[in-house]
């Protein structure tokens, strides 16, 4: 897609996204949440929904859409926050941070309507499934993308570790 946006608009939009990321962890209380990761991956949240991936909620479900793979479960608030930005989820849906039976629990469930791809927690799985979504799409002549969000404690276990 690379739409042209504004550098202060994707400052903005990370910044709106570091908000919510605290207003949830709050919200949370001793259930807290893991706002460092969710922090430091704040531009790459917005540059990647806000001028890089052609998807949309109109779009979430189409085989066609560019797909986000959130290897680092520990950062679904930012996630959450950044599909609140690009119009997947409501800020209702982020008051449910964690409350017993929401679809936003502490890692993400995978949910296509919301833009949730996978299924997080087990750290280290999330670059091979990105390759097995590119490969598919390589093989049955798409031209959609794959992104996958990395940390970098798990560059030492799974699969990240032996690719």
């Amino acid at each position: 897609m690379n739409r042209a946006v504004a550098v202060d608009d994707l400052k903005n939009m990370a910044h709106h996204i570091r908000r919510d990321v605290l207003d949830m962890t709050a919200g949370a209380g001793a259930n807290g949440g893991h706002i460092g990761g969710s922090f430091s991956s704040a531009e790459i949240f917005a540059v990647l929904y806000g001028a890089v991936m052609d998807i949309s909620p109109a779009t979430a479900e189409n085989p066609e859409r560019d797909r986000f793979i959130l290897s680092k479960g520990h950062c679904a608030i930012g996630h959450y926050a950044a599909l609140k930005e690009a119009g997947f989820i409501s800020e209702d849906d982020l008051k449910t941070f964690e409350v017993s039976g929401t679809d936003f629990p502490t890692h993400e469930v995978r949910n296509e309507k919301d833009g949730i791809e996978i299924s997080s927690g087990s750290l280290g799985y999330g670059l091979s499934v990105g390759i097995g979504c590119a490969l598919d799409a390589k093989r049955k002549g798409r031209k959609h993308r794959v992104f996958v969000l990395l940390g970098d404690g798990e560059s030492d276990e799974g699969t990240v570790w032996i690719i």
